[in-house]
């Protein structure tokens, strides 16, 4: 494996043009095992929960025979492709493209639990909690691996990026997705690395802005554009217990399927789509802002006033059960 620092774009050009085929991997931050990169699945970061994954590929085996050929729908594919929308997996993400890469080299993942108020079908308050996340641009040096085809095909490679549906700008689309393994318990093998090319993350951000890749919703693309994300999306919510109170009776609800969300949006329980219905505008609550900052006060959600309501109760538990 050789090992490049670049300074500036034409060299980062040079050096990517000396791999054609290749495959592209970009992270904000270097592990090494036994002197080559250290890159594991998200499973072996933070295990596996069977319960979870069963429940996952049964949803989702319902959902993606909408958009794809059954005979590509199998348990491995769907871990594949869900590992794409935010779920953990057997695989480790890659891309043909490597502007991809310099992007993720670039760009932070962080991660907060939203919490909004909206209402049910009947127009009743409703407690929803959602995972938001955001990808920043961030200060420091980034890594953009080089890998090679011909080695990842022969562990296992599934091409997401093929997937069409009728045009529609698919997340796997805009990543020109690959998916690498499946891996159990061990590390991406050494000989798929052929470079490890080390870089100030903006100009890696510079690199990706020149493919027109500039901001979050140009690699995951927002339900609107994304059917597959809609539909995941769309199926029901689910009650969380033992969090009403006596003083405050409201239930509160996460998704089947809590994936990370990039953008925000108005949802309203179990109702009637068939039916028009107007938003309501609501005060934002300074007790939830402080309780837990910008995932109230920045809210595109109606956002009720708490200022008499006793909801610490709820935070409390909602700040604890984040999965």
């Amino acid at each position: 494996m050789k090992s490049f620092t670049v300074n500036t774009i034409d060299e980062l050009c040079t050096v990517i043009d000396e791999y054609p085929g290749a495959l592209f991997r970009g992270q904000t931050r270097h592990f090494e095992h036994q002197g080559y990169p250290s890159v594991v699945t998200s499973f072996d970061r933070n295990r596996c929960i069977p319960s979870e994954m069963l429940k996952w590929s049964s949803y989702a085996k319902n959902v993606l025979e909408t958009f794809v050929d059954p005979t590509a729908n199998t348990p491995h594919f769907n871990q594949a492709l869900l590992q794409h929308y935010g779920w953990r997996s057997f695989y480790v993400d890659c891309s043909t493209n490597p502007a991809v890469g310099a992007w993720f080299a670039s760009h932070r993942y962080d991660e907060k639990p939203g919490l909004e108020i909206s209402e049910d079908y009947q127009e009743r308050p409703v407690w929803l909690k959602k995972r938001m996340a955001t990808s920043y641009l961030e200060e420091g040096e980034g890594h953009l691996y080089i890998l090679d085809r011909s080695v990842a095909e022969r562990i296992g490679l599934v091409d997401l990026a093929a997937i069409d549906v009728n045009g529609e700008g698919l997340r796997t689309q805009a990543q020109s997705a690959m998916l690498l393994g499946p891996f159990h318990g061990t590390n991406v093998a050494s000989n798929c690395f052929l470079a490890h090319v080390k870089a100030d993350r903006a100009l890696l951000a510079q690199y990706a802005e020149r493919a027109g890749l500039k901001e979050t919703d140009d690699l995951f693309p927002p339900p609107s554009r994304d059917p597959v994300l809609k539909t995941l999306l769309g199926l029901p919510w689910r009650e969380i217990s033992g969090v009403r109170d006596d003083q405050f009776n409201l239930p509160a609800y996460r998704r089947a399927l809590e994936l990370p969300e990039y953008q925000e949006s108005f949802v309203k329980i179990a109702w009637p789509q068939r039916l028009s219905t107007k938003e309501r505008k609501y005060p934002n609550s300074s007790v939830l802002s402080t309780a837990i900052g910008s995932a109230a006060s920045q809210s595109t959600c109606p956002i009720w006033s708490f200022s008499d309501m006793p909801v610490m109760k709820f935070l409390r538990f909602f700040q604890q059960s984040s999965v």
